[in-house]
């Protein structure tokens, strides 16, 4: 039985349904997206309203930057706790954080794809 469990709880990851999705498409499943940039997009005077941005390579127009936040199961802004938040989401769904830089106003941070994620959904 402890074998059972052992064996369960280490290919456990490899059943895990990661969505992160983004305009209407999950990335965890676009093979040609190995790195993505985050951007935090928080509201002024809501401290608790903190939003991620993703770019993962597709095209984002000036004024839309909206479109491009994560999305919930209902398809709604998905709303996150704090920056710290937005990382663990990331790192449970298969990203890892390469490196952050600030340009102008903005912090950005680089993740890239764990390399087993899309061994393991193909």
């Amino acid at each position: 039985m402890k074998r059972f469990l052992l064996s369960f709880l280490a290919l456990y990851p490899a059943f895990v349904s990661a969505q992160v999705i983004v305009n209407g498409k999950d990335i965890n499943q676009l093979p040609d997206v190995q790195y993505l940039e985050l951007i935090q997009d928080q509201r002024p005077f809501r401290q608790q309203q903190v939003y991620a941005v993703i770019d993962y390579g597709q095209t984002i127009r000036l004024g839309e930057l909206r479109l491009h936040r994560v999305q919930d199961e209902k398809g709604g802004d998905k709303l996150f706790g704090s920056e710290i938040d937005i990382f663990n989401f990331l790192h449970k769904n298969g990203w890892i954080h390469e490196t952050t830089f600030a340009r102008e106003s903005c912090v950005y941070h680089i993740f890239r794809r764990r390399a087993n994620v899309l061994a393991n959904d193909r």
